[in-house]
């Protein structure tokens, strides 16, 4: 018999029948079997070791079969062991009461030994086969549990850097929101992780972003928890909301972007921005971490900012000016204004720069240098550019009708680097100045050195069209950005303009006067001629006059006027400057 391995407890009181069948099992191959004719006995001896099969009298002194199934059933409940009865009257009663309590099958006496064991047989079978199904549902239930606990794990895992994910991140959050935890945010951002991609592919950013997540996470206690928010954005929860831990936990983290990053056999270049937010008690998480994101410091500057109510005013009026700077050109609410040119030698005007002016009716007077930025990022330049060029085009067909204009005067109209990058530009401009019958020496325009470098040849190609119908091109700001040799030699341009930041000081500081005359004299050594802007007083006129600046614009001779204003102040125009005669370099 394939179950003889298995325990079988033998309870009659009649200790012949016990031998009886204690012999029949020993027949059968049945070497752990156990015989009881004392019922008491039967609890304490499945306490010890629970038997697979019970064959069990029911009529006994002490305790009937039933009270001991009962003691059974209280003790093990489901781990019970199989019961077979043994009984000499198998009646309905007894039958009904038996399978009550569980009982499987029933044996009667005298015993039958075939019969006796084929019903040990299929009740061992029976059970077998339970156990192997309880079994089979532990396993595919732990395993289950296993499964369940990765897929949890990796629901909350970023599957590059091994690190929790937004999820887990918001997950932590909101178990400190909830329990009233000091908490402090370090925002991450990663900046030239694109350069990266763009060069080597994705494959080695990924390896770059593991290696800066365990070099930062070396740099971290276990009150830290460092996670991915974004594709370039990293998240430190700290324990503490102590404003000097967290700047200094910042400042310990970036030292890490200090040098270019070792990755395989490459040094690869990184750089990181901090923003840091913290709450003393309970707080809303995703608060937190826009407080965070709104610390962030803009790119090519100081690394790491706290959060504070100032600095979201400031973010806000940025969003403000930026949602207003739709349509404003629509509205009416920009304008021109015109600072008029001089030649240096005779102070004779020569043009006007056009300067953008916007009036907003809730906002007021919006600074060029707030707008046009956040237009160029937005992309509102374009249509903000076009409004430009057709008013300066507007005021010179005006001008010229009134006499207002000679042959050598000409209007000057900034062109951002996202209108110089469109293919079209150069031959749109053309166009515009045909439809209106404006002869193209009346129009200037002036590009900054980072929209000649954001792509050099488009560039190329736009300001050669435009010079080769003699439209003047001046390149504005120079010395502040991107100076190279190699452009100013293959540009096609014929004006420099010396940035205000070097005419400001030209009175007291040496260095700036030496500047102003290298930029002079190599504009000189190319052919181009050099206007200096900023000019707020008569010494720094008559220095770059010395030095052979040809034109000048600033404050000192007019600020920006309307264009009414700038007519009536052209018709009452006079020289002021002292003459050159007593003048030396």
């Amino acid at each position: 018999m394939k179950f003889h391995y298995k325990h079988v407890l033998v309870v009659d009181d009649n200790q012949v029948n016990v031998e009886l069948m204690l012999d029949l099992l020993d027949d059968q191959g049945f070497h752990n079997i156990h015989g009881l004719s004392d019922p008491r006995e039967v609890l304490a001896h499945c306490q010890q070791k629970l038997p697979d099969l019970l064959l069990l009298d029911i009529r006994m002194p002490h305790l009937d079969g039933y009270a001991v199934i009962e003691q059974l059933n209280n003790a093990f409940e489901r781990q019970t062991p199989p019961i077979i009865v043994l009984t000499a009257q198998i009646d309905d009663e007894t039958k009904q009461r038996a399978l009550a309590l569980g009982v499987r099958d029933f044996v009667t006496k005298p015993f039958q030994r075939a019969e006796v064991l084929q019903r040990i047989h299929n009740v061992l079978s029976i059970e077998h086969r339970y156990h192997v199904r309880d079994q089979q549902a532990d396993s595919l239930e732990r395993m289950v549990a296993k499964r369940t606990r990765e897929l949890y794990r990796q629901s909350r895992t970023d599957p590059i850097t091994q690190l929790p994910n937004r999820r887990s991140l918001v997950q932590s959050l909101s178990e400190a929101a909830t329990h009233n935890k000091a908490t402090g945010l370090l925002f991450i951002v990663l900046d030239r992780l694109d350069d990266v991609i763009r060069l080597h592919g994705y494959r080695v950013a990924e390896r770059l972003l593991r290696h800066i997540a365990q070099r930062l996470d070396e740099r971290l206690s276990d009150s830290h928890t460092l996670g991915l928010w974004g594709g370039s954005e990293l998240l430190v929860i700290s324990a503490t909301d102590d404003k000097r831990s967290l700047l200094s936990l910042a400042h310990h983290l970036m030292e890490a972007f200090e040098n270019d990053q070792q990755v395989d056999d490459m040094l690869l270049p990184l750089e990181a921005r901090v923003g840091i937010s913290r709450a003393s008690g309970a707080f809303d998480t995703e608060r937190l971490v826009h407080m965070a994101a709104l610390a962030l410091p803009p790119p090519h500057g100081f690394s790491v900012q706290c959060y504070s109510e100032t600095l979201e005013a400031q973010q806000r009026h940025r969003l403000h000016v930026q949602q207003a700077l739709r349509g404003a050109t629509e509205r009416g609410e920009m304008s021109l204004a015109f600072q008029p040119k001089l030649r240096l030698v005779d102070q004779r005007i020569t043009g006007a720069e056009a300067l953008l002016r916007w009036h907003h009716p809730e906002l007021g007077q919006i600074s060029p240098g707030m707008f046009i930025p956040l237009a160029e990022a937005s992309g509102d330049i374009f249509a903000i550019g076009e409004w430009v060029l057709e008013e300066a085009m507007r005021t010179i067909a005006d001008w010229r009708q009134q006499g207002v204009l000679g042959d050598n005067f000409h209007i000057a109209v900034n062109v951002a680097a996202r209108q110089l990058a469109r293919k079209d530009f150069a031959e749109g401009l053309l166009c515009q100045l045909a439809a209106r019958r404006i002869p193209a020496r009346f129009l200037a325009i002036e590009v900054t050195e980072s929209g000649l470098m954001s792509d050099m040849q488009n560039a190329r190609q736009q300001l050669a069209q435009l010079t080769q119908a003699n439209i003047a091109v001046a390149i504005d700001d120079f010395g502040t950005g991107h100076s190279s040799l190699a452009y100013i030699k293959t540009l096609p341009f014929s004006t420099l303009k010396i940035d205000r930041a070097f005419v400001m000081d030209l009175e007291e500081c040496d260095v700036d006067r030496q500047l102003a005359r290298t930029i002079t004299q190599l504009a000189h050594s190319v052919g181009c001629n050099v206007v200096a802007e900023g000019i707020e007083t008569a010494p720094q006129a008559m220095y770059l006059r010395r030095i052979g600046c040809e034109t000048a614009q600033g404050y000192y001779f007019s600020r920006p006027l309307p264009a009414n204003e700038f007519t009536h102040w052209c018709d009452n125009w006079h020289p002021h400057l002292p003459s050159t005669t007593t003048e030396t370099v």
